[in-house]
């Protein structure tokens, strides 16, 4: 009606009303921070059971894999990577750029003796020549392979 005033809400109220704006915006802010952590740790475990050590595979051109007659039927497209193998087994994972912290994923791929390898990608392709029985992991950061002469797959 035309003449009535509303009524001013007491302190209560409005304490009532600012503590539950806070608890619904809190909760969902709080559970999607611990699903981020726990993401995030988990990326950082996975980084870390992937990073390989070893020496370099021994690397060849095109044209010298093509002169010697080396032959990597066994292909896959993972990710960002075509590779090939020419013998054994392979396990492959996305891992999270720098260690699990950052902002997109690459390939890695452990072998259990390919003998021959060539990865493709969208910068070119590269062949190694880790030989027969090595065990041997390819990594491709930004899109760059990478080829270490050890493994932690093995069947």
């Amino acid at each position: 009606m035309a003449g009535e005033r509303k009524r001013r809400r007491t302190r209560g109220e409005i304490l009532v009303m600012v503590m539950g704006g806070l608890i619904a915006l809190g909760v969902p802010t709080g559970l999607l921070v611990a699903n981020f952590l726990k993401v995030r740790a988990a990326n950082i475990q996975l980084a870390h059971e992937w990073s390989i050590d070893g020496h370099p595979c021994p690397q060849v051109s095109k044209a010298e894999f093509a002169a010697r007659r080396l032959k990597a039927p066994k292909g896959v497209l993972y990710s960002n990577a075509t590779l090939f193998r020419q013998f054994g087994h392979m396990e492959c994972s996305p891992i999270t750029y720098d260690g699990g912290t950052g902002l997109g994923a690459y390939a890695v791929c452990q072998f259990t003796g390919p003998n021959v390898l060539k990865v493709t990608t969208s910068k070119g392709e590269w062949y190694f020549v880790p030989g027969m029985g090595q065990p041997a992991t390819i990594a491709t950061p930004h899109d760059i392979a990478h080829c270490v002469m050890a493994s932690n797959f093995t069947m």
